[in-house]
């Protein structure tokens, strides 16, 4: 019989209460009280009903968990890849549903919809599907309130602005020019 421990190891960082109790392999009534002892004992946090994350997981990992499918984009997506010094101040992602906002252990996620045939350009690293460097910025582009030019500017340096170009529209090209002047308008 496994121990609630060995359980818990092997469970990814953001889990269900019914991905424990399978993996447990005891009824449901043993699992609950073994999940309210692990987080007494600070090992795991409950997210929402239903949700537990392990002490350390991050806020992108949990994010992600939670509002699969998805990937993390736009600003998040730039800071994690190392494009901008900005920290963001919540965790940002593409789905291609109905986009909402909510609130986990004190971090905000807000999602953003994007179309199914714009759902790519992302890469699993560490766990997380984060999009890539141009994927991120194109992003942004689309949806200017998800990132302020001045990040955008930061980051222009740094991305391959040809493979962003490819997959803009006409609006994000004017959205692209209007960061192309802030720059050369900063001393």
């Amino acid at each position: 019989m496994r121990t609630i421990d060995d359980v818990l190891s092997k469970l990814k960082p953001v889990f269900r209460a019914r991905e424990f109790i399978a993996a447990l392999g005891r009824k449901a009534d043993y699992a609950y009280v073994a999940l309210h002892r692990l987080k007494r004992a600070k090992k795991i946090g409950g997210l929402r009903k239903g949700w537990w994350a392990k002490t350390g997981a991050t806020p992108e990992e949990i994010a992600c968990a939670v509002s699969y499918p998805c990937y993390l984009s736009f600003h998040s997506a730039l800071h994690a890849h190392g494009l901008t010094t900005q920290i963001p101040r919540f965790v940002q992602l593409a789905v291609c549903r109905k986009a909402r906002k909510y609130v986990f252990q004190g971090n905000e996620a807000r999602e953003y919809r994007v179309k199914k045939v714009e759902f790519e350009g992302f890469e699993i690293i560490e766990g997380i599907p984060i999009a890539v460097p141009e994927k991120a910025f194109a992003d942004c582009l689309r949806f200017p309130r998800a990132c302020p030019a001045a990040i955008l500017a930061e980051a222009k340096e740094k991305v391959n602005i040809w493979e962003v170009k490819r997959t803009c529209n006409k609006r994000m090209l004017k959205r692209l020019k209007e960061v192309e002047n802030a720059i050369t308008r900063t001393p």
